[in-house]
């Protein structure tokens, strides 16, 4: 799938209060809007850090990657992680059922009642992909926390799905079943949910090496 038409997160922004910290996936941040700010610093009151590690793989450990994490501690020993790595963006999330209960977002509801595309409500299953990219659409009449405003912007609606021909879909799907068994092995350290994560995301790059650096425990 390596040579296949994806969607990935490029920019990720948290905003406490009124700072906002943006990370880049090519390890670059801004913090309101000061490009690569000094660290430590504070996001509505909570510290942020980030550190920088080297990750090797390869039979003789001689192929390293970078690897930057980007942390913001919260309250009661929650805390936020952006890791970049492989030109991508992982972020993970540790809350506590006091700061999070009843959270909606793209990923579904926490507690995990509904899995899947949910809609804005946290209740609505939509099936449809392009359904699901303008529910969650960043409306004209929300804040912005991006430094670029990348097209298309509401009211401008979403760029639909590519649909392949169904030829093309039969040989991917031969393609498919070798390539997700080497991300499988690939991803074969990972466990719990990231594991079908980590599978997805090697097949659609075909860079194996995000299997060590963005999911592996750095």
């Amino acid at each position: 799938m390596s040579n296949q038409q994806y969607s990935f997160v490029s920019n990720a922004a948290v905003k406490i209060g009124n700072d906002v910290l943006e990370v880049v996936d090519d390890g670059s941040h801004f913090v309101n809007g000061v490009l690569n700010a000094e660290f430590p610093t504070k996001l509505g009151g909570f510290a942020v850090t980030k550190n920088v590690q080297q990750v090797c793989k390869g039979r003789d450990g001689d192929r390293c990657s970078e690897v930057t994490n980007f942390f913001v501690s919260l309250a009661g020993g929650d805390a936020i992680r952006i890791k970049v790595a492989s030109n991508m963006l992982h972020v993970d999330v540790k809350g506590s059922d006091e700061n999070f209960q009843g959270s909606v977002g793209l990923m579904g509801t926490y507690p995990a009642e509904h899995h899947g595309k949910i809609a804005r409500d946290g209740v609505t299953f939509l099936r449809e992909a392009d359904t699901f990219s303008e529910e969650w659409q960043v409306l004209e009449s929300e804040p912005k926390l991006f430094q670029e405003a990348r097209f298309p912007q509401h009211p401008q609606v979403c760029t639909p799905a590519i649909q392949p021909p169904a030829a093309q879909r039969a040989l991917r799907e031969v393609e498919d079943k070798e390539a997700r068994l080497a991300a499988e092995e690939a991803c074969a350290h990972v466990e719990g949910y990231e594991w079908e994560f980590c599978v997805f995301d090697v097949m659609a790059t075909g860079d194996y090496g995000m299997a060590a650096t963005i999911y592996g425990k750095v």
